[in-house]
């Protein structure tokens, strides 16, 4: 199965109020991340930085492994090989019987020593998130210059898959802005014998927390930024947070969708409680007003209220921003 089938098959749902226990799950092995990318919303975060407890993440995947659970995705809004321990988890899921264990990386600390032993260890897919297609752009986008570094830390991957006969694929997404759609070609050609797939995604409103991108950043014509309803993460995966949370978001920076704490219940009480029934069937009925899924759906920057105070981060939304740092970085 190629990226985008992979893509495509997470929009089909059971439109039900509790539907069947997902087949994936996502899980924040942090929210700290190496790079400040201008369409992402990390590095405007104020929710408290941190890893997850590594005694709750082997809890958490035999707990979903065991309601039937097969995938699982080791990222969500940082950069997974912050995390020291990253091979030691695609083991441990590895060994519990996951058929399907995969990362999204910015490719800049996945070294060849990391990447082997990530490799080793059984992953079965490593996406690179490659967001232009020179050095010259990739600086501007991703506000590192390590642009080489990534593109050789993918060639070593590719060609230790080759040299040492291993069965894993090799992904490469790329978030396309107005200042790098002419360079998509370019990294095409880069990439065509490095990589199995690449596929490239407009800029959106990162769940609702990037409206700057509108004026800034994103590509003439608006269609793409107004989502379909009901969108169907709160349907067909589970998505934890570093602290233990179930969210609705796999990009929910300040956890103003989590659902129930982990540490309290068990991830099918939570995919089956009252507040979780409550969301879909806003979504199902159209009625999503005042929860951070309005302004991802349609492209707002309305106040919004979290699911569950205690959990979340206040954000002022006429003040959470990183539009000069936009203007700055882009001299516009």
């Amino acid at each position: 199965m190629n990226l985008k089938e992979r893509i495509a098959q997470y929009t089909v749902i059971d439109k039900k109020l509790i539907p069947p226990f997902p087949k994936n799950m996502l899980i924040e092995l942090t929210n700290i991340c190496n790079h400040n990318c201008i369409f992402c919303a990390n590095s405007k975060m104020t929710r408290k930085k941190g890893e997850i407890n590594e005694e709750f993440l082997f809890s958490i995947l035999k707990e979903a492994f065991n309601e039937g659970t097969t995938e699982v995705g080791f990222y969500a809004t940082g950069e997974p090989f912050v995390s020291n321990n990253l091979a030691l988890y695609v083991s441990k899921a590895k060994e519990m019987g996951y058929k399907y264990v995969y990362i999204t990386t910015n490719g800049a600390l996945a070294t060849p020593e990391r990447s082997r032993e990530v490799i080793e260890a059984g992953v079965d897919s490593i996406k690179f998130s490659i967001n232009a297609g020179t050095k010259e752009t990739y600086k501007s986008i991703h506000g590192k210059d390590e642009f080489d570094i990534v593109i050789n830390n993918l060639k070593y991957i590719s060609d230790y898959r080759k040299n040492n006969n291993k069965n894993f694929k090799i992904f490469v997404s790329s978030i396309v802005t107005r200042y790098s759609e002419s360079e998509k070609k370019l990294l095409e050609e880069k990439l065509k014998d490095i990589s199995d797939d690449i596929v490239f995604l407009n800029v959106a409103n990162q769940g609702g927390m990037m409206y700057e991108i509108n004026e800034n950043l994103a590509l003439e014509g608006d269609e793409y930024l107004i989502k379909k309803m009901p969108c169907s993460l709160p349907f067909n995966s589970l998505h934890v947070t570093y602290e233990g949370y179930l969210t609705t978001c796999c990009i929910d920076f300040q956890n103003y969708l989590t659902v129930a704490d982990l540490n309290k219940i068990s991830i099918k009480e939570a995919w089956n409680s009252e507040i979780f029934i409550e969301l879909r069937k806003k979504h199902l009925e159209n009625c999503i007003e005042k929860t951070l899924c309005y302004n991802c759906i349609y492209n707002k920057n309305e106040s919004v209220e979290p699911l569950i105070q205690e959990h979340s981060t206040f954000y002022d939304k006429d003040k959470f921003s990183k539009e000069k740092d936009i203007k700055n970085r882009l001299l516009i």
